[in-house]
């Protein structure tokens, strides 16, 4: 199989996703913050109907909505791991004993953070609340995938690892589809980079072994990436570095401008430096760590955008010639995008941390928003003639993260652009 995306804007047949947050987001309450990348503790179970509303919208589109979570169970059916559990007892013993390991290290370090962030919540209660979560998961997981496939999914995503793979269900970061190529990610922080082996068993299973491009330098993250127009381009900051870009850049450069489309870097210089020395993410950082959190293509030539950041981004022109990496500076964000005639609609500091920009683009003028909240942003949208869907992800934002996040588009309907005669 071979992906097919060429404008984040073309209509959207394929998308794939993780799947809804498991046991593994359970463990992840109980970590700080500094570790989970969670803003803060939110209800495992009523994120997952937050999730499966989202599929629904999708689908209800006639949409394919792809679930890796279901290859990597079916390739996992096939395949033994090591000191994976023998039984279902064993593997919720393994669960609640991990559980109560990551309670009693952190419990400190939580009183303190809800304290410090004015949360009123009850870490004892907490606790207690995602044992009996877990055990209500495990029944459901058991019925979805089987006794087989539920052993190892759990073992891998909670025990396998120092930390539980907590954010695994943002399932954009992992890879990005680009043109017919499917780019695995390198992700910045220690609990998030074993899933991107992961989404590699996934994606073989899911049969894009010949489309598969790896990053050999640096970090990337696939919120940091769109196709737009002539352009593909790549966020540098917080998450993804300027070495990794060009990683990219070498590696499908050429047959991109074989396409007619040019490769960019759209970068915070500020984020940069700072990335190098940080041992945990700012609020800064999470709240703009991609692209898709402060910028968002709607039409050809059309994007939403908080424009205190792009105010702050530089675009760098990227290309590899004849075994050369050439770069050329196109000044600010804001002055390309105008240059090239995109209209900017603008979204406020608080639209912009409401997720404003992390939506889902289904082409045709249809997109699915995170939060209804968004109030003015939806009613510009509507009176440009846009249909706008909720998918409400009340829950699942608390990871920093929302519709555009969740969700990695791996088929739209190529429109060719005619030049005008």
């Amino acid at each position: 199989m071979h992906p097919q995306i060429f404008d984040e804007t073309h209509p959207l047949e394929e998308v794939l996703v993780w799947g809804e947050p498991g046991i593994e987001a359970l463990l992840g309450q109980l970590l700080p913050r500094s570790q989970s990348l969670f803003f803060s503790y939110y209800e495992v179970l009523e994120a997952r109907r937050e999730f499966h509303h989202l599929q629904t919208l999708v689908e209800n589109e006639k949409i394919r909505f792809t679930r890796a979570k279901e290859a990597l169970a079916q390739r996992l059916e096939r395949t033994e791991l090591a000191g994976e559990p023998r039984s279902v007892r064993q593997l919720e013993t393994s669960l609640l004993q991990r559980a109560s390991e990551y309670y009693e290290t952190f419990r400190e370090a939580k009183l303190n953070e809800f304290s410090r962030e004015n949360i009123h919540l009850d870490i004892d209660a907490i606790y207690l609340k995602i044992q009996s979560d877990m055990q209500q998961i495990l029944q459901e997981d058991l019925r979805t995938y089987g006794e087989t496939a539920t052993l190892r999914l759990n073992h891998l995503l909670s025990l396998a690892h120092e930390l539980p793979l907590a954010n695994i269900f943002y399932g954009r970061d992992q890879s990005q589809a680009l043109t017919d190529k499917m780019v695995l990610s390198v992700l910045k922080w220690g609990i998030r980079r074993p899933e991107v082996v992961i989404f590699k068993e996934a994606l073989l299973e899911l049969g894009y072994g010949e489309a598969l491009v790896e990053i050999d330098h640096g970090t990337l993250e696939g919120g940091d990436i769109a196709m737009f127009g002539d352009t593909c381009y790549i966020g540098v900051g917080a998450r993804t570095s300027f070495n990794a870009a060009k990683n990219l850049c070498c590696k499908i450069g050429p047959e991109m401008e074989e396409n007619g489309i040019q490769i960019v870097a759209v970068i915070n210089e500020r984020h940069v430096d700072e990335a190098v020395s940080l041992e945990v993410p700012t609020d800064e950082h999470m709240h703009l760590m991609h692209l898709d959190m402060f910028w968002i293509p709607l039409a050809p030539n059309l994007v939403l955008a908080y424009g205190e950041e792009i105010d702050q981004r530089k675009v760098v022109r990227m290309a590899y010639r004849s075994g050369t990496f050439i770069t050329e500076d196109l000044g600010g964000f804001r002055e390309f995008q105008v240059k090239k005639g995109i209209e900017i609609i603008e979204v406020t500091r608080q639209e912009q941390k409401n997720f404003a920009t992390n939506l889902l683009n289904l082409g045709n003028r249809s997109v699915i928003v995170a939060l209804s909240t968004n109030t003015r942003i939806i009613a510009e949208l509507e009176q440009r003639g846009y249909r706008v869907l909720s998918a409400e992800l009340n829950k699942l934002v608390n990871g920093y993260g929302a519709t555009h996040c969740l969700t990695a588009p791996v088929r739209r309907t190529r429109q060719v652009q005619l030049a005008p005669a």
